[in-house]
C-alpha cells in the first residue's frame, strides 16, 4: 500500500549512481525533458556514449530512430548494438556495451521465421501483423514474439547473458539504462490483450476477444529489484483491468502502469529503487498503481473483483517501490475542500480503446467533485462478443492533491492515492 507523505522530497532524495528510465511507450521525439534527462543521466551533452541494443542481427528501424534523436536533437554520441543469440553471450559485444555511459534498449526487431507453435503461444497481439509504427515516436508497440524474442536473448531461461550482466554494469557504475517498462521487471511480463479479455480469461463467460489475454510467466529482463507486473500505454488503452488480472495471475500484490510518451525515473533500481514521473512539457499523464493484495481469491474466476486499491502520480511524484511511500512536490496542494465540481461524471465507455484515458479522467473527476463514488461501464457488443462490465470508483479513503503546472497555467494536474474499485461483468449477450 502507498502511504501519502506530505512533506517534500528530502526523505526521498534521489542520489547519484544507478538510473533505470522506464518508458511508457509512444515517446516521441520532442519530449525535451525525457531526452534530455536520459542524455544527462548518462554524462550529458558530448560526453554521453549512448548504446543502443536491439535484438537482431543487423540496425532496426527503432534503433536507427533512437541513435538519430540522441545524435542529431540533443548532443549525444550513439551506436547500434546488434545482439542476436549468437551474440548475446560474445565477450567482445558485452565489453562494447560495457563501454558506455548509457543504453537505451529497444523491443522491435527484423522478422525472423517463426514456426506455428512459437506463432500460437506468443497470444499475437493487435499490430502483429505488418504495420507501419509512426514516424515521430520509439518504444512503440511491437509483436509480442518480438517482445519474447528480446529477454529470451538477454536473459534467457532466466539467466543473464553476458550482454546483460554489461548492461548491469553499467547501471552499477553510475550510468543510464532505458526502455519499454513492460520489459524491465523481474515478474510477469504481459505479452497481449486487453481488459476486457483480460477480465473474462480463464472464466465460466463465453466470450470472443479480437486479441487473447496472454503472459510471459518467467518474466523480464529484473533490472529493477522489485516486484511488480508492469505495463504501458496504460491510460491511453484502458489497460488497467489487465493490469491487475497480470498481478492476480502472478501472484504478485503491486502493479504499475506507466502513460505513453512519459517517464518514471528509478534511482537505485537495483538496490532500493525510488521513482520520480517525468512527462512531457504540458501533459497530464503519469503511472498507475495497483495494489490487488485485499482483492479475494476466488474474484479471478467469478470475473468480479472487490478491494482493488489504486493510485495515480503524475510529474513530480516520487515513490520508493519497496517500502510503498509516495511524496509529492510541494506546489501541489490538498483537493480536500478545494474542489471543482458537485458531481462526478461517469464514464459510458470506461475500458474503452478508442477513447483514450476513461479510467483516469473518471477517476480524476471523481476526486475533483463533492460526491464519494461513481458508477461507470463498458457497453457490450455482438461482434466480437464481449460482455457489459460495470466498475465503481469509491473515494472514501482517498487523497487527492493537484495544482496547475509551474509555468503553465493553462494546465492542471491531479494525482491521487487510496482510491477504491469494484468489477463486475453486467451480462453477455
Amino acid at each position: 500500500m502507498f502511504y501519502a507523505n506530505l512533506m517534500f522530497l528530502t526523505c526521498l532524495s534521489l542520489t547519484v549512481g544507478q538510473n533505470l528510465v522506464l518508458i511508457g511507450g509512444n515517446l516521441r521525439h520532442d519530449n525535451l525533458p525525457v531526452w534530455n534527462m536520459m542524455v544527462d543521466l548518462a554524462g550529458g551533452p558530448g560526453v554521453a556514449r549512448i548504446g543502443v541494443v536491439s535484438a537482431s542481427n543487423s540496425n532496426t528501424t527503432e534503433g536507427d530512430r533512437v541513435i538519430n534523436n540522441f545524435v542529431r536533437l540533443y548532443g549525444a554520441n550513439a551506436i547500434e548494438i546488434a545482439v542476436n543469440e549468437s551474440l548475446a553471450n560474445n565477450i567482445l559485444v558485452a565489453n562494447l556495451v560495457q563501454k558506455q555511459t548509457g543504453i537505451f534498449i529497444v523491443e522491435d526487431s527484423e522478422d525472423k521465421a517463426a514456426n506455428f507453435w512459437d506463432r500460437f503461444t506468443s497470444m499475437v497481439r493487435p499490430n502483429d501483423t505488418p504495420v507501419r509504427p509512426p514516424n515521430d515516436v520509439v518504444c512503440y508497440e511491437s509483436a509480442s514474439y518480438k517482445r519474447q524474442n528480446l529477454i529470451d536473448t538477454l536473459r534467457p531461461s532466466g539467466v543473464d547473458s553476458l550482454v546483460l550482466t554489461a548492461i548491469r554494469k553499467v547501471l552499477n557504475n553510475g550510468g543510464m539504462v532505458a526502455g519499454n517498462a513492460a520489459v524491465m521487471g523481474k515478474s510477469t511480463v504481459i505479452l497481449g490483450g486487453d481488459s476486457v479479455a483480460a477480465l473474462l480469461t480463464g472464466t465460466l463467460f463465453i466470450s470472443s476477444p479480437r486479441v487473447p489475454f496472454s503472459l510471459r510467466k518467467a518474466g523480464g529482463l529484473s533490472l529493477i529489484n522489485s516486484e511488480y507486473v508492469f505495463d504501458s500505454q496504460l491510460s491511453e488503452k484502458g489497460r488497467e483491468v489487465r493490469l491487475i488480472r497480470a498481478s492476480l495471475d502472478s501472484n504478485v500484490s503491486r502493479g504499475l502502469g506507466i502513460d505513453e510518451n512519459t517517464a518514471i525515473i528509478v534511482n537505485n533500481p537495483l538496490f532500493q529503487p525510488v521513482g520520480k514521473v517525468l512527462t512531457d512539457m504540458g501533459a497530464a499523464s503519469g503511472a498507475f498503481y495497483v495494489d490487488v493484495s485485499n482483492v479475494p481469491a476466488s474474484s479471478v474466476a467469478a470475473a468480479s473483483y472487490d478491494n482493488i486499491e489504486f493510485s495515480f502520480f503524475t510529474v513530480d511524484d516520487s515513490f520508493d517501490f519497496i517500502a510503498g511511500k509516495a511524496i509529492y512536490p510541494t506546489w501541489k496542494k490538498e483537493v480536500s475542500g478545494q474542489e471543482q465540481f458537485n458531481k462526478a461524471v461517469p464514464s459510458d465507455d470506461i475500458l474503452s480503446l478508442a477513447r483514450p484515458s476513461q479510467w483516469r479522467q473518471t477517476a480524476v473527476r471523481l476526486v475533483n467533485s463533492n460526491e464519494m463514488s461513481v458508477t461507470s461501464r463498458s457497453p457490450p457488443s455482438i461482434v466480437p462478443l464481449i460482455p457489459g462490465v460495470e466498475v465503481t470508483f469509491d473515494r472514501t479513503r482517498a487523497v487527492g492533491l493537484g495544482a496547475r503546472l509551474p509555468g503553465n497555467s493553462s494546465t492542471s494536474v491531479v494525482s491521487f492515492q487510496g482510491m477504491s474499485a469494484s468489477i463486475k461483468v453486467l451480462r453477455i449477450l
